[in-house]
């Protein structure tokens, strides 16, 4: 799964949340917080700025804590999809990546109950599934015809390969 604009659109509320749900001094939060909120930003059109205006809802783009803050958000949402053990004795497994999320399932049904349940977690924090990046990949021996998924009102196409982190990932490995 792939969200839309992922770095710049996690409520920052949230972030502090999980800030806080990490055991994070309260000090550090403060700093941070004081980094997110009254933020103002001008944008170079040309050469010329336009006139300064306040940041209300985003997380500033190029601020090296980002990634951090991002990662922190994603294992707070992937916690709340009661993964335990392995793919050998569960039916769903999540693996995230930045702001890439595999999701490893035995079932289509169970892929279909994980994808939602991922969107709606992830909406809470302000992610939104990018339904035109999201792919999915089905693995078996025998021929089938490629199919999309509905997820809501969101369809994910299948692929017979696709290119995750600079490799081909395909049906056959």
């Amino acid at each position: 799964m792939d969200y839309t604009s992922a770095f710049d659109s996690v409520h920052r509320n949230k972030l502090i949340e999980c800030l806080k749900k990490i055991d994070v001094p309260d000090k550090l939060i403060r700093i941070i917080a004081i980094t997110l909120i009254h933020t103002t930003a001008k944008v170079k059109v040309n050469w010329d700025f336009t006139e300064e205006f306040i940041v209300k809802y985003r997380v500033r783009k190029g601020d090296p804590l980002i990634t951090t803050l991002f990662s922190i958000v994603i294992d707070t949402i992937l916690k709340q999809m009661e993964q335990r053990g392995n793919i050998t004795i569960h039916l769903k497994q999540c693996i995230a990546y930045a702001d890439y999320i595999l999701l490893k399932t035995r079932t289509k049904q169970s892929l279909l109950d994980t994808s939602q349940k991922l969107k709606e977690i992830s909406e809470k924090y302000g992610l939104i599934v990018n339904g035109q990046k999201t792919k999915y990949l089905r693995r078996t021996r025998k021929n089938y015809k490629l199919e999309e998924l509905q997820i809501d009102v969101m369809y994910i196409e299948q692929a017979h390969s696709y290119k995750s982190l600079a490799s081909i990932v395909n049906s056959d490995n």
